[in-house]
């Protein structure tokens, strides 16, 4: 899901990108902890300060940005919580990140409160029209007027954001 080019501080400021490896998140924590157990070994460094050099997220979910001092084991952690996701909860953490701001984490955990509604693949009119024809009992006549445009500018102030993902408000 995420790939990142790790070196720790020592190694980093005696041979620049030299010694540093590409691994892959997530893993089990254990399995974390042996790699760079690993890594540090082979660099000879006894006291390990990770540093993240470069990243590559293996998703079309744009996850947020990760810079050389993002802690590796809780990117893992992280990264564990997202694989347990299905694709709508997956693109609905990435639109509450897109829409309000949120690290992976705050995201994550405002998802398991229930906090947010995402109306997923819509952009603002597409749900506008599906608000006003699934909660509404308006007649096809009234329907052809419904100017779906300017409700949706409403809703829009009312709380409710379109991201790449779809529809997003926070209850």
């Amino acid at each position: 899901m995420l790939n990142v080019f790790v070196n720790t501080w020592g190694n980093y400021n005696e041979n620049g990108a030299d010694g540093g490896e590409w691994i892959t998140l997530p893993m089990g924590a254990e399995e974390l902890e042996e790699v760079l157990s690993n890594i540090a070994a082979a660099m000879k460094d006894s006291d390990p300060e990770w540093t993240i050099h470069d990243y590559e997220w293996e998703t079309e979910i744009d996850l947020g940005e990760v810079n050389e001092y993002s802690s590796i084991s809780k990117l893992n952690e992280q990264l564990v919580g997202l694989d347990s996701l299905n694709e709508h909860e997956a693109e609905e953490i990435a639109a509450a990140m897109e829409a309000f701001d949120y690290t992976i984490e705050e995201a994550l955990k405002r998802q398991r409160m229930g906090a947010f509604t995402f109306y997923q693949g819509m952009d603002m009119e597409e749900f506008a029209e599906e608000l006003i024809t699934d909660c509404y009992d308006l007649p096809e006549f009234a329907l052809r007027y419904f100017d779906f445009v300017s409700f949706a500018r409403d809703l829009s102030a009312d709380g409710y954001t379109e991201t790449k993902y779809g529809v997003i408000s926070e209850c």
